[in-house]
């Protein structure tokens, strides 16, 4: 008896121990210094400031405008594709590509070399609500750099590109922790 009661009480100070020091690494971690957390907050900063200037006036949300700035450099494309390319599932691709369709933001035709394939273009009307968000997101872009030099610039999209780079072989490592 006294034996599993002096175990009990062996187990109850490792555990105390353990939630001290992890305790103490929580302390040491301050979620807003975390690189990752910063650059989503950027992210969604710009997205949260770029959508509210057009989301009214063209009647779309920022998932439509990614797909279809995508869809204006990769044109034409299939809806599929196009998915891999933003990283969204199909269920954020449909939603994005009906929307837009319904706009009358984008055309769709079937593939004359596989009929199951369906290519997407911007419509007239498309490319000119795309080219009006590309003035603000420029705009915006413009400010959020603020008098940053332009060869800080250039670094600093150089080290982003090279964080994504980054992420992309982390992504593949299934035996990261």
């Amino acid at each position: 008896m006294y034996f599993c009661y002096k175990k009990i009480i062996q187990e109850k100070n490792r555990s105390q121990e353990k939630d001290r020091a992890v305790s103490e690494q929580e302390k040491l971690f301050d979620i807003r210094n975390w690189v990752p957390y910063q650059m989503w907050r950027l992210s969604q900063e710009a997205g949260y400031i770029l959508e509210e200037n057009y989301s009214v006036k063209y009647n779309i949300r920022g998932e439509s405008w990614r797909f279809m700035a995508m869809l204006a450099s990769s044109a034409p494309v299939s809806a599929k594709k196009l998915g891999e390319l933003l990283d969204m599932d199909q269920v954020q691709v449909t939603r994005a590509l009906n929307k837009l369709l319904d706009n009358g933001y984008v055309t769709r035709r079937t593939d004359p070399k596989d009929r199951r394939k369906v290519i997407l273009n911007l419509s007239r009307e498309g490319a000119e609500v795309y080219q009006a968000i590309v003035v603000m997101a420029m705009e915006l872009e413009q400010k959020f750099l603020g008098e940053m030099p332009q060869e800080e610039q250039k670094a600093f999209r150089g080290t982003l590109t090279r964080l994504l780079g980054n992420m992309d072989s982390i992504r593949g490592d299934s035996k990261l922790f």
